[in-house]
């Protein structure tokens, strides 16, 4: 299993969680941009998630779902 946290603060939160060759995120509080940079920094990329798992709708847990969603078909 792999663990790591993208993003966390007031800025933005984001958590990466694989385990198997499954990936997914558990909020997006990032920049796509920003979130794609910080995936291929820990050897993934958005292609591999399969799922996102919003804790809840706070502006830094969910402000980058609009730029994720618009490219790429993940389910929430």
């Amino acid at each position: 299993m792999k663990l790591c946290i993208l993003g966390s603060g007031s800025s933005g939160n984001s958590i990466y969680v694989e385990c198997d060759g499954f990936a997914l995120l558990i909020d997006v509080g990032l920049s796509a941009r920003e979130l794609t940079r910080r995936l291929v920094a820990v050897g993934s990329d958005l292609s591999r998630i399969r799922g996102i798992l919003v804790s809840h709708e706070h502006h830094d847990h969910v402000s980058g779902l609009p730029g994720v969603l618009k490219r790429h078909l993940i389910p929430i």
